[in-house]
């Protein structure tokens, strides 16, 4: 089993509609992304909602994979989250209430093989 320490995507900032942020990758089948962490940076001057979900496979954000559901995050503050085990091909997809107003980075994650 290999263990690697990458940087799962760049910073950028939720859409207000569900948008990809990333994919685990699909090779190796046996890839598992744990612990992953990131954070999101409310950059206004009132509280805006964000919402994640970790997608399944060839699958589609939707209330059974929601895992952040609309919580509001307070004006200029942040909320620290912690993302759900994701297996090969697995997508975290979000959204803010108001787009380019919620700014989200990666913190932490292991992908394991």
């Amino acid at each position: 089993m290999a263990i690697s320490f990458l940087k799962l995507f760049n910073p950028g900032q939720l859409a207000n509609a569900s948008a990809l942020i990333y994919t685990v990758p699909a090779t190796p089948t046996t890839s598992l992304l744990r612990n992953g962490r990131v954070r999101l940076t409310n950059t206004t001057a009132g509280a805006i909602a964000a919402t994640l979900y970790a997608v399944p496979a060839a699958g589609a954000a939707a209330a059974t994979n929601n895992f952040l559901p609309a919580v509001s995050i307070p004006a200029n503050d942040f909320l620290d989250v912690d993302l759900p085990q994701m297996a090969a091909g697995d997508a975290l997809y979000g959204f803010a209430s108001s787009a380019t107003s919620i700014s989200i980075a990666a913190m932490d994650g292991v992908l394991q093989s």
